[in-house]
């Protein structure tokens, strides 16, 4: 479940992505996310794929209206996240060239910091 709960100016059509433009997202960590479900068994917590998947929803969300295709995530799953928590992913758009959007993610859980790192977009 992903709910969107900021979004300072967002983008649009008619308007172009602004460095600095940021969204958060909340999602609650369920067993379909986990690393067991991965082929990982008894490693009941957040997947890491998992986690750039949230990180990439964040960026998507975050360039607004238009369609962008992923391009590179480079992230650091920093601490496990166990299932039932929830994790907040917030996406900042620090660099907006032509067609290409660099994000700055950072997430935490209840108790810390679990992943940090950016996300590149395209807009086609």
């Amino acid at each position: 479940m992903m709910i969107a709960l900021s979004v300072t100016a967002p983008p649009s059509d008619s308007m172009p992505v602004k460095i600095g433009h940021s969204v958060e997202t909340v999602t609650e960590v369920t067993e379909r996310l986990s690393a067991e479900v991965l082929g990982n068994p008894g490693v009941n917590v957040l997947a890491t794929p998992m986690l750039a998947d949230l990180c990439d929803t964040a960026a998507d969300q975050v360039c607004g209206e238009g369609v962008t295709k992923c391009m590179r995530i480079n992230i650091r799953h920093l601490a496990a996240t166990a299932i039932g928590d929830e994790v907040h992913i917030i996406a900042e758009v620090i660099s907006f060239t032509g067609m290409l959007v660099v994000c700055r993610v950072v997430g935490w859980d209840s108790k810390r910091k679990v992943v940090s790192g950016h996300v590149s977009r395209v807009f086609i």
